[in-house]
């Protein structure tokens, strides 16, 4: 069933969705059409650049949504810990309570990595500058600060891996209850 007027926000959900569980190299045409009830022709009109395009439009949504709920509140109000936490909750919401798929791994393996590599480096560049630069404002030393920052983008990552490997997403929840403890302790 064709919906003609989903707005371009629903159609990179519904994209999003698709690449969460096929992964980029899974996700045909076919399934992406029928997500977003657009035909081929239509994804080709708003995508020109087919899949490739699809893709980008995900991870640019995706940056928007993870700068809203995590970065935004790494340079909020509050104090380091309040920030953190704060953030720590943005995390969990992107990720769906450990249930949603980590685009970043998904696009960062096969045909897509050459094509969404200086994307997805960018992104992690970005979080980990915005981690340490919380951490060094906590008190941290600036060497101290960048090593936590990528102890905390690995262990996140790490987390919803292998807690959705595990069919547990319990395991992504308590890696992120104990960040802030974890990045913050002297």
């Amino acid at each position: 069933m064709a919906h003609p007027q989903l707005p371009r926000e629903e159609v990179i959900d519904r994209l999003t969705a698709v690449f969460r569980r096929e992964g980029y190299e899974g996700a045909s045409l076919a399934l992406l059409s029928e997500a977003t009830g657009l035909g081929r022709s239509s994804l080709y009109h708003h995508f020109p650049r087919g899949k490739e395009d699809m893709a980008e439009a995900v991870m640019l949504a995706a940056r928007e949504k993870l700068t809203n709920l995590v970065l935004e509140r790494l340079a909020g109000p509050g104090s380091p810990r309040e920030r953190l936490s704060a953030a720590v909750r943005g995390w969990d919401e992107f990720y769906h309570g450990g249930e949603a798929s980590c685009l970043t791994e998904l696009f960062s393996v096969g045909a897509a990595r050459e094509s969404f590599q200086s994307l997805l480096l960018s992104g992690i560049t970005r979080l980990r500058g915005a981690i340490a630069e919380l951490l060094a404002e906590a008190g941290l030393s600036k060497e101290l600060a960048e090593k936590r920052s990528l102890d905390a983008l690995v262990t996140i990552q790490g987390g919803l891996v292998v807690g959705r490997a595990s069919n547990d997403p319990k395991i992504f929840q308590t890696v992120l209850a104990e960040l802030p403890d974890r990045l913050l302790s002297a």
